[in-house]
């Protein structure tokens, strides 16, 4: 089922939903597929001096051969995302007639301001069931791919701990995927086409995110898309 389908069923069966919600966790570029930065010196990142293995690198960037899709594919929670965090940068699909004013992240003025002006406004959310959370487990989920900067993965070295060392990995910028894969319907997935590797730059380090098999088997059907359209 495609995002067009899926949302003709809501439309269809759902009279009352008016705004979608996709709870956001931020993605964690996979130091697996990322390069050395080699671009102009800034405080916080030096140019690699002609390296080109990541790991002697003190910064990383994204590399430009790969898609964001599979750069970012690293998920920092499993599903369903965490209902206590994960809202507060939510993104949303509205039905324009019901939301007046968009506000980021945020659907806070709607015809309920006009139908119900004597209602007080709720903090971040439209009242139900106008407004529902979308079922990442067996709807769909939101891959943030939102860009880590070299700046930001500045000494991960030390940042990110390597396995068995018992450190926080909060100060880590960088994905170090898990060999447990987001599966459908969230089942945790061991397939062999992703089975950790020691030659992988994330083989010696704690692990702290997950890649989804779905988005893994959707970049090869982008990249065939790309490669279409570049032709034409």
């Amino acid at each position: 089922k495609n995002l067009r389908d899926w949302l003709h069923h809501v439309t269809t069966n759902e009279n009352d939903t008016q705004i979608l919600s996709f709870f956001q966790t931020r993605a964690l570029p996979n130091i697996d597929v990322m390069v050395p930065y080699d671009g102009a010196s800034i405080q916080a990142c030096k140019t690699n001096g002609g390296d080109t293995d990541a790991i002697l690198s003190s910064c990383l960037m994204k590399n430009s051969t790969k898609t964001y899709m599979e750069t970012y594919n690293c998920e920092p929670t499993t599903h369903p995302k965490p209902q206590s965090w994960a809202w507060r940068a939510k993104k949303q699909i509205y039905r324009p007639a019901f939301v007046l004013n968009h506000f980021v992240h945020y659907s806070v003025a709607t015809r309920q301001i006009i139908d119900r002006p004597d209602l007080e406004s709720l903090r971040f959310i439209e009242r139900q069931p106008f407004e529902r959370r979308v079922n990442e487990t067996s709807e769909g989920y939101l891959l943030h791919s939102k860009s880590t900067l070299p700046e930001m993965t500045a000494n991960w070295h030390s940042k990110c701990p390597l396995k068995a060392t018992s450190r926080s990995i909060k100060g880590c910028n960088v994905g170090m995927p898990s060999s447990n894969m987001l599966g459908v319907d969230n089942v945790m997935s061991e397939e062999s086409e992703f089975i950790d590797s020691a030659n992988l730059v994330s083989a010696k380090y704690d692990s702290n995110c997950y890649p989804h098999l779905r988005v893994k088997r959707l970049v090869l059907s982008l990249e065939e898309a790309m490669k279409r359209l570049s032709s034409v």
